[in-house]
């Protein structure tokens, strides 16, 4: 009963905060046995309450326990049988003294106690050098002796340093094995932790010491499932999200003989079929830059009245990421890239979107109608969400202050984080679950106390109306969101028609550089399709009788091209 309450949170938690979910796949996932599901980790507590949310059978999540230990977060992994698991950098402690010296094989430090602080096999973490330094021996309070994975890294001089004790995880282990044997379904982070990174992180062996480990000593077959969350600007409110649910494959018997043998081999091997199969449900980018540039491409790209699946959608923004990936080292690809990035660069400068500018063309008459028609739809949804957003100041200004807070927190604590984007909506809605209950309490006693004051109504009414306005308020809050996209939509369609006839001429010269960059896209699939792709032109998502473009933009259907564009993210 707690678990499918739980899942009708995340199931609501993920709808409100984001504005559309699309769920791909989710016919591959198996009835019964045992699944070891694994996905990408981009956006710290909101990736479990996606897959959560929509998944057909009951999965536990393998969780910090750090987390775990939290109010909120503990209690909802909780209700949705979270295990939790020790990780060696939540128990991290500062080192006493600083690091004075190395000399290959000795570490040597002042006013440290190395005797009272560390023990054999505890690791010392200091800041900017990623190798791994493990205690081998302990000589006295100032000197120990130390294994360094890469030694032309550590360069010391007066660094201050942390010890990284070794866990034990053989029950945590245990645990998940005999899940496994009943047939349950386990999911699991493998990068360790959560990040802001267009790739993905190097992935943790422990997911493969589950999975072999469960096969060789239950004899289990578990399926491995991937599970790609792919985010747009997943850190904002009412952003885009799809779900891929990859297809379950099973772990080999050779594979598992080998573990019995030699369990490094093993799981090497198996670590890399893992990466695989999560890099083919994600989208991977060398940076932000490049992938707003592939996005870009993709979309001009694509014709004009064409509407993709959701799955054919993200296929072929895979397709172009792994183009690029393939022929980076080609000029004429490279060109096509900067153009973009120059063509994007152009379009924030303007303020304008790539869809905005495919659909221009002067047409008063038409213009002034569909501007009309969208300054009422945005009035009209503006006056509907306006006593909303002014209740909700006080709200916004906490959640914001108090994401921004955590986020500079989690990117001070991190190596892997870019900016710390990836825990501002996890604890946005962490907030949300104190703040927005203790609101509506204090604006139901606002309310009672006008009618009360200003006796706007009898005693006997004045209960009554209070119990509605409480039952009501969170009702409204919903309704105002979506009003809000819709006048967010409608605004942007005003915007967009304003702008091209002040800036008629920059928008005409871009739309001449849009329609010869999608020209050489087109031309540069043509050309190099079955180099990346193998029997590429039985496999065309787009076939080559829709890549014309119709003669004249008056001609589409400016609606269907705005929905059809929106759905791309762009």
């Amino acid at each position: 009963m707690a678990y499918e309450f739980a899942k009708l949170f995340s199931k609501v938690v993920t709808h409100t905060f984001f504005r559309d979910i699309q769920v791909i796949g989710q016919e591959n996932i198996p009835k019964d046995g045992p699944i070891l599901l694994y996905g990408n980790h981009n956006n710290q507590f909101i990736d479990p309450l996606l897959i959560i949310s929509n998944m057909t059978r009951k999965i536990n999540f393998i969780a910090a326990a750090k987390s775990m230990k939290k109010p909120i977060i503990g209690d909802i992994g909780r209700a949705l049988g979270g295990i939790p698991v020790e990780r060696p950098q939540d128990l991290a402690k500062i080192g006493s003294g600083i690091l004075k010296k190395y000399d290959g094989t000795y570490l040597f430090a002042e006013n440290s106690q190395f005797t009272k602080q560390c023990q054999i096999h505890d690791s010392i973490l200091i800041q900017g050098i990623d190798t791994i330094i493990l205690i081998v021996e302990i000589i006295s309070d100032t000197k120990i002796k130390v294994q360094c994975e890469d030694p032309s890294q550590l360069r010391v001089k007066d660094n201050k340093y942390k010890i990284q004790p070794k866990v034990d995880q053989s029950q945590m282990f245990e645990q998940v094995w005999l899940a496994l044997k009943q047939g349950k379904c386990i999911g699991i982070f493998p990068e360790g932790g959560s990040h802001d990174n267009t790739t993905l992180l190097p992935l943790k062996p422990g997911i493969c010491i589950m999975a072999l480990g469960a096969s060789q000593k239950y004899q289990t077959k578990v399926k491995l499932q991937p599970v790609g969350l792919n985010y747009f600007k997943g850190h904002k409110f009412r952003s885009k999200v799809i779900v891929e649910f990859g297809v379950p494959y099973e772990i080999s018997q050779q594979l598992i003989d080998t573990y019995a043998i030699n369990k490094r081999q093993a799981i090497s091997k198996l670590l890399l079929e893992i990466e695989s199969q999560l890099k083919s449900v994600t989208i991977q980018a060398p940076s932000y830059s490049h992938l707003s540039a592939v996005i870009i491409g993709r979309s001009l790209y694509l014709p004009d009245r064409t509407r993709l699946s959701p799955q054919d959608l993200l296929q072929l923004t895979k397709r172009f990421l792994q183009a690029f990936y393939k022929l980076k080292e080609h000029p004429e690809v490279n060109q096509v890239l900067t153009e973009i990035k120059l063509y994007n660069y152009k379009l924030k400068a303007l303020g304008v979107r790539d869809w905005e500018v495919m659909r221009m063309q002067k047409r008063i008459y038409l213009d002034l109608q569909i501007i009309g028609f969208n300054i009422f739809m945005t009035i009209l949804c503006l006056l509907f969400a306006f006593p909303g957003y002014i209740m909700t100041i006080p709200i916004t200004i906490i959640l914001n202050m108090y994401a921004e807070k955590e986020r500079k927190t989690a990117l001070a604590g991190s190596k892997v984080k870019i900016s710390g984007k990836d825990v501002v909506a996890s604890f946005k809605v962490l907030a949300s679950i104190i703040i927005v209950p203790i609101s509506v309490f204090i604006y139901t006693i606002l309310f009672y106390l006008w009618l009360t004051v200003y006796k706007i109504v009898d005693e006997e009414h004045t209960f009554r109306y209070t119990i509605i306005f409480l039952l009501m308020w969170p009702l409204y809050i919903t309704a105002m969101i979506r009003s809000n996209d819709g006048l967010i939509r409608h605004a942007r369609k005003v915007n967009s028609q304003i702008l091209f006839y002040l800036y008629e001429n920059k928008y005409k010269k871009l739309k001449i550089q849009r329609e010869q960059l999608q020209n050489k896209i087109r031309k540069l699939v043509d050309t190099f399709g079955e180099e990346v792709i193998q029997d590429f032109n039985q496999h065309r998502i787009v076939q080559k009788s829709q890549l014309v473009s119709p003669k004249s933009v008056a001609e589409l259907d400016i609606q269907n091209v705005f929905e059809s564009l929106q759905e791309l993210g762009i």
